[in-house]
This record gives structure tokens, C-alpha cells and sequence, in this order.
């Protein structure tokens, strides 16, 4: 089974030049707790959670109106491809701890695979 074979989740994204203000607010909007940084190219280049936004922002007592995304996002970040083989991107995930991975086609984000796609669509071999 590939990457294709998985039902992804819609792109939620960021552009990396958003500032952090913008991002929170699209955070808030939603119940996904991570949001993907995205280049001009919509290109996938990063991630920021709502800790991150907390540890690198408001705890660190910086102003979230003077940062963009790029500032604060996490990277680099697992980006798979549709032909992908879905043991490769378990094991992965596992070994990072990941829930969630950016998938591309064409250079552009396409969607969002989560572990539970994965786990439901990878074919254990015995």
C-alpha cells in the first residue's frame, strides 16, 4: 500500500511570512492543534503547534505581531510523496513520535496523512 491508497486530510496551512497573530487565529478556528508552514511556492516548509506558539512566544514574552511563522515553526518536517510505501512512512512516524505528515505532489502541498490513515491502510506483514 502507497500514500495514495489513504484518505489525506485538507492542507491547513500558513505562508511562512504570516505573523503569529494570523497564525493563532487560524489555529483557533479549527480543532487540528498544528498548522503547516507553507513557502510561496506552497511548498511545505514547516509546522507550528499551539505549544509551540506558547513555549516560543508567549512564555518567551516576545511579541507574536513582530514574528512570522518562519520564526517559530518547527523544521524540517517529514513531507511524503503519493508513492510512498506506507511501511516506510509507519516506521517514520513511529520513530519520531509524529501523528501527522505533509504530502506532496508536484512541489506543492496536497494534504495531510495522518498516523490513523496509516495504521488502518498498512498491511502487516507475518
Amino acid at each position: 500500500m502507497k500514500v495514495k491508497d489513504c484518505v489525506l486530510i485538507e492542507p491547513f496551512t500558513c505562508n511562512e511570512d504570516a505573523t503569529v497573530v494570523e497564525v493563532a487565529k487560524k489555529l483557533r478556528e479549527t480543532t487540528l492543534r498544528h498548522i503547516y508552514v507553507v513557502n510561496k511556492h506552497y511548498y511545505p516548509v514547516g509546522i507550528i503547534s499551539v505549544i509551540d506558539i506558547n513555549h516560543r512566544v508567549v512564555a518567551a514574552e516576545k511579541n507574536p505581531k513582530l514574528l512570522k511563522a518562519r520564526d517559530i515553526m518547527s523544521k524540517p518536517i517529514d513531507i511524503d510523496e503519493l508513492d510512498t510505501e506506507l511501511e516506510e512512512v509507519y516506521t517514520r512516524m513511529a520513530t519520531k513520535q509524529r501523528v501527522m505528515n505533509a504530502v506532496a505532489k508536484d512541489g506543492k502541498m496536497i494534504g495531510i496523512l495522518t498516523i490513523h490513515q496509516v495504521m488502518k491502510n498498512i498491511q502487516v506483514r507475518a
